[in-house]
């Protein structure tokens, strides 16, 4: 696992919010505030993922296109940076030009060596890195969770939850959510109650997001679709999604009843959807 200086972190954190202020402070067009915006949303995820050094990838957006440029220690950390990047609102393509270092070195300074355990490392690196992007997102996307103060972590499947909740029942939820994420083994919540909770810097950065974005239709039809796979309650493969001003329509098949209102309440949970449609066909 790689460590990072707390105060390298908190310097990157501090220019990405900065970064992220700008649409408020310039006279820029709608897609420059958007990039701005994906930029600096970016920078945050890769500062705050124990995975990825910040310092070591160098990002560009472009009309929706994020550049990626630097070095990393392995195929899955390329990987994981360009799954975080889809992931962040208003990239719709990323061109991943990361390069692998090839003497990447472990945490006490020596050359790592490939051997079976290495390569049973590499893929449960890869599972847990799917399994954290996974929780996060369905955090982020819905509405009644603050995911951008909520820490996700996984080793050998096994979640844990960090951070600051306004009530025990937004923890609950948050619990709930990852419990019910595909490939989660288990949950410990550690969230922790503070009403207070939202520092200025925090309430800024979503002044920022409000004011440089507004949620589409094919944002809400993308977040529905993933947020009904990403689920182990339901098929999302048998459901489609459609997306017309804020209102959801699920068309498809379910196996129960219980299965359709799982699927309701996921999609109507998402940010933006004003109310859902039920087409879905089935018990």
């Amino acid at each position: 696992m790689k460590r990072y200086p707390i105060k390298a972190i908190v310097t990157a954190c501090a220019i990405a919010l900065a970064t992220a202020s700008t649409p408020l402070l310039a006279d820029t067009s709608k897609d420059s505030s958007s990039d701005l915006w994906a930029k600096a949303s970016l920078a945050t995820t890769y500062t705050l993922n124990r995975h990825l050094n910040p310092f070591d990838i160098d990002i560009e957006v472009n009309n929706g296109v994020a550049t990626l440029r630097g070095t990393v220690d392995d195929m899955v950390e390329r990987d994981l940076a360009e799954e975080l990047a889809l992931g962040v609102e208003n990239i719709r393509e990323v061109d991943n030009q990361l390069k692998v270092n090839p003497n990447p070195v472990d945490s006490d300074g020596t050359v790592k060596k490939d051997n079976k355990d290495t390569e049973r490392s590499f893929m449960r690196k890869v599972e847990d890195a799917n399994v954290t992007a996974k929780v996060k997102s369905q955090l982020l996307w819905n509405s009644n969770t603050d995911g951008l103060d909520i820490t996700v972590e996984t080793h050998d499947g096994v979640v844990m939850l960090s951070g600051y909740v306004k009530s025990d029942a937004e923890s609950q939820l948050a619990e709930q959510i990852a419990r019910n994420t595909n490939d989660v083994r288990e949950v410990k919540n550690q969230l922790q109650i503070d009403k207070q909770k939202v520092p200025l810097d925090v309430a800024a950065e979503r002044k920022t997001e409000e004011a440089a974005q507004k949620i589409t239709d094919g944002w809400i039809t993308t977040k529905v679709k993933s947020a009904l796979l990403y689920n182990r309650t339901v098929d999302g493969t048998d459901i489609n999604v459609d997306t017309k001003d804020g209102v959801v329509s699920l068309r498809g098949h379910v196996d129960s009843d219980f299965e359709r209102k799982q699927a309701i309440a996921i999609a109507s949970n998402v940010k933006g959807v004003k109310s859902v449609t039920d087409e879905l066909k089935g018990s």
